[in-house]
């Protein structure tokens, strides 16, 4: 018998702030068969972490505790006798564990659960100390926990549409800021070799994102996103359209005028979001408005059979792949996870509140385990 306290960052609803609950588990018998225990090291925040605390409206939520947070890294303490040996006690792994208002979240000094049922999960790449030092103060398990959504919803907006990307030449990246959007850029550049890349974003930004890949940034300031963008396609592409139009921001600037900058939908070219058409709004959650968006716009957009192009919405899959392909890259040196800060466990109400800011540049993270 292994007494232990396990201790989370949970909520019960959108009324009820965050806040760190604990209970006594014996590590001996807390796990079924299939499961393993893993010691959270950290753990690093999304938007649908915010989201999903704010959408918890009272009469439809339960009145039990729920946790919060969906990228992971740690060690394996525990596994179940039915468990793939490849997960051993004492191995360093890393992912994400989706578990929508379940009972307990990443945020948290413990994570039970099943690898077959949660596949990604893969053993922590080696960082190279380039990656360490662009990230100070991070350590080896931050950067574990910075990049598992970030890196899987990008993924998602290149690969599952299944084009053939080596007859891309041109990418237009709307919000080129985001975590997503530097993991896109990342793939896109380092590991497929698309010839032009072209990102929007802040114009207080530009200097940091012409490190990740973007052989072209315009800003979005001057309320000009078109034209500049157009000025682009004049001076650097020839005139030529773009293959591939990636929306991590929530924007519909382009939607109306799609075929001035979007080849023809014969050709394969496509418009992706995994946002949809609004974006984020961190301090003012309306999960109405976002429900009548999912439910009705997007697929509205997605499905109109008058529509000249496209138009995918993407999410994030627990996908194997994604892990072995960010960690190849990872370690070849091709995929640098961007980390904005990070906090201790204490502090974690300071973690959501740099989060929800919407301007942090690289993943917030919080340490459980010093």
């Amino acid at each position: 018998m292994t007494q232990t306290e396990w201790k989370q960052v949970s909520f019960v609803n959108r009324d009820t702030p965050l806040t760190i609950t604990s209970e006594e588990i014996d590590l001996d018998t807390c796990f079924k068969e299939d499961e393993i225990v893993v010691e959270v090291h950290s753990a690093a925040l999304n938007p649908a972490d915010v989201f999903l605390h704010k959408s918890a409206y009272v009469r439809l939520s339960s009145s039990k505790p729920k946790g919060t947070g969906v990228d992971y890294s740690g060690v394996i303490v525990r596994r179940g006798a039915k468990v793939d040996p490849k997960w051993a006690v004492g191995d360093k792994v890393n992912g994400d564990c989706w578990v929508i208002y379940g009972a307990h979240g990443t945020v948290s000094n413990y994570l039970i659960f099943s690898p077959m049922a949660h596949p990604a999960i893969a053993h922590m790449a080696k960082v190279p100390e380039k990656t360490l030092s662009a990230n100070p103060g991070a350590s080896e398990f931050d950067v574990a926990a910075a990049w598992p959504l970030v890196f899987g919803t990008a993924y998602a907006a290149i690969f599952h549409p299944k084009r053939d990307w080596s007859k891309i030449n041109n990418v237009l990246v709307l919000g080129a800021s985001t975590g997503v959007g530097n993991s896109f850029v990342q793939i896109v550049k380092n590991h497929l070799k698309v010839k032009n890349v072209v990102g929007v974003c802040n114009e207080n930004s530009i200097e940091y994102n012409k490190q990740f890949g973007f052989d072209y940034l315009v800003s979005y300031n001057n309320g000009k996103t078109l034209e500049n963008v157009r000025e682009v396609m004049k001076t650097k592409l020839d005139n030529e359209k773009f293959d591939v139009i990636f929306d991590s921001c929530g924007s519909t600037d382009f939607l109306p005028v799609m075929d001035e900058f979007l080849k023809k939908w014969d050709t394969g070219a496509y418009y992706s979001t995994v946002v949809g058409d609004v974006s984020n709004d961190y301090q003012n959650v309306n999960p109405l408005a976002l429900l009548r968006r999912r439910l009705f716009v997007e697929p509205f957009r997605r499905f109109k059979p008058w529509r000249s192009y496209n138009y995918y919405f993407n999410m994030c899959a627990e996908d194997p792949e994604v892990m072995a392909l960010a960690n190849k890259m990872i370690e070849s040196g091709e995929y640098v996870p961007q980390i904005d800060s990070v906090f201790s466990f204490e502090n974690f109400r300071q973690a959501f509140d740099k989060l929800e800011t919407g301007k942090a540049k690289g993943k917030v993270v919080i340490e459980i385990k010093n």
